[in-house]
C-alpha cells in the first residue's frame, strides 16, 4: 500500500494541484459492494469530499480538517491554488498555456460544490 498523507491522498509520485490544494480524499481505487462487487470497476478510483464547516466534521467524526478550516477564506483558498499551479508550470509538469484553464476549472469546481464561497469582506475579481 502506498504511503499516504492526513488526508488519506498518496504521498509518491506529482502531487497535481487537485491533490496540493486538495478538497477530497483521491484514490487509485475504490471500495465496491453489492450488486456492483467485482464488476472490474474498482480501479476507476474515487474521491471524498472533505466536510464543509467543523461542525458537520465534529458531528461525522470525520478526522480530516474541514474546507472551511483549510481555507478560512476565498482568498486564502485562492492564492493556494494558485501557488500550486505555478509550481506544477515551474517543475515543467504542466505547459504554461495550460495553466489559466486549470486554475478556471479548480475555482468553479470550488464554487460548485459550495465549499468555497466569498465572504463579505473580500472584493470579487
Amino acid at each position: 500500500m502506498p504511503k499516504t498523507d492526513v488526508d488519506g491522498n498518496e504521498i509518491a509520485g506529482i502531487r497535481l494541484p487537485d491533490v496540493a490544494r486538495a478538497d477530497s480524499t483521491y484514490s487509485g481505487w475504490s471500495l465496491r459492494s453489492g450488486a456492483w462487487a467485482n464488476d472490474g470497476c474498482e480501479g476507476s478510483g474515487q474521491s471524498v469530499a472533505f466536510p464543509t464547516t467543523k461542525a458537520a466534521r465534529t458531528t461525522s467524526g470525520d478526522p480530516r480538517l474541514s474546507i472551511e478550516e483549510r481555507y478560512p477564506t476565498f482568498l486564502d483558498y485562492y492564492y493556494k491554488v494558485v501557488k500550486a499551479i505555478s509550481d506544477m508550470v515551474a517543475e515543467r509538469f504542466m505547459l504554461p498555456e495550460d495553466a489559466p484553464a486549470a486554475l478556471n476549472r479548480m475555482l468553479n469546481a470550488g464554487f460548485a460544490t459550495g465549499a468555497i464561497k466569498m465572504t463579505a469582506d473580500e472584493p470579487e475579481e
